[in-house]
């Protein structure tokens, strides 16, 4: 073999060898590379403890999985009103989201039953009725062709306005919002003959800003974190409803995971939003004290018994409408006189 054909046989050796240790490492890039990203998307704000929640589940997951499984979160309303994040999941535009009850409610408007006015006092009544009817729930999101991942809690709603509410009638001298895709608000404004602005969550703030609208419902800790606080003067010290919530997942996007992938899934998802509850009961119980040094001011109301009209008006025009069933809401009272 000649000295030139001996300097290109190495040259070429060299090269393979190479090309080939090129190839060996490609392959792993390669997997990582297809490794499978959740899209979910929320309206809590970014820094919110929702949006932390949902931060952590997501590098847990990461981690867990070694990076096979992955989320992106969408936050603060990215992704438009919770309508259009039911619409994109169903149209595979997302794959999950962390939804309150009036997003579920899109998926099944059975499931706006827990959201009733007065329904509950406390949130021991709250966990019984919900552990208790949890399957029943999970079902209609189910036929819906969606997963629950867990239950959630914006918290109990109060009415935050720029005049004194003691009674319902005195909403009727404020210009109220009124979740526009959400069945149960309209119903109790329509009984207490409120003429409500509907508006999408994400057009509140500059709703308020502009003077279209002067009142509105919100958990304590939901009107910090959105900041709708600033364009409020009082707050009616009385538990109008219980924002729930829970997050999903498609059907579609479930199935397409793996069976470890899953469970690492479930798992997580059920550490996170377990501890997730706790703190947003602490942040609600903390932002009223916030709220008053901020100069709210609190106030007591008064004829509860034309409240509590209302609020069991409001209930049976949403069974007479066909919103929601009546055995459903039968099931839910009965629950409810069992809880301690």
């Amino acid at each position: 073999m000649t000295r030139r054909l001996r300097a290109t046989r190495r040259r070429f050796l060299s090269h393979s060898a190479a090309a080939a240790a090129a190839g060996l490492f490609a392959v792993p890039l390669i997997g990582r590379a297809s490794g499978k990203a959740l899209r979910i998307a929320t309206l809590a704000p970014q820094g919110s403890s929702w949006h932390k929640a949902f931060e952590k589940t997501a590098r847990d997951l990461k981690e867990r999985t070694a990076g096979a499984l992955t989320m992106k979160i969408y936050a603060g309303g990215t992704m438009g009103d919770e309508g259009a994040m039911v619409r994109k999941m169903r149209h595979g535009q997302l794959d999950g989201a962390a939804l309150t009850s009036v997003g579920l409610g899109e998926i099944n408007k059975q499931l706006l039953a827990l959201q009733l006015p007065l329904l509950f006092k406390d949130n021991k009544q709250l966990d019984h009725v919900r552990t208790a009817m949890s399957d029943t729930f999970e079902k209609l999101l189910n036929d819906g062709g969606f997963k629950l991942g867990a239950w959630g809690d914006v918290g109990f709603i109060y009415l935050f306005a720029n005049t004194p509410v003691k009674v319902p009638d005195d909403i009727k001298s404020t210009k109220m919002w009124v979740w526009d895709t959400d069945p149960v608000s309209k119903a109790v404004m329509d009984v207490a003959g409120v003429n409500a602005v509907p508006l999408g969550v994400p057009d509140v703030l500059p709703s308020l800003q502009t003077g279209l609208i002067d009142a509105f419902t919100n958990s304590p800790y939901g009107a910090i974190a959105l900041q709708w606080y600033t364009k409020a003067r009082y707050v009616t010290n009385l538990k109008l409803s219980v924002g729930i919530g829970g997050s999903v997942l498609t059907q579609k996007a479930w199935d397409g995971l793996e069976a470890a992938h899953q469970q690492a899934l479930t798992d997580i998802t059920k550490e996170n939003y377990g501890k997730l509850l706790e703190r947003i009961r602490g942040d609600n119980g903390r932002a009223i004290k916030t709220l008053k040094e901020k100069g709210i001011e609190v106030i007591e109301p008064t004829d509860f018994v034309k409240w509590a009209s209302v609020a069991v008006q409001a209930r049976d025009k949403l069974v007479k409408d066909g919103t929601l069933d009546g055995d459903l809401v039968a099931k839910v009272l009965e629950h409810l006189k069992a809880a301690p």
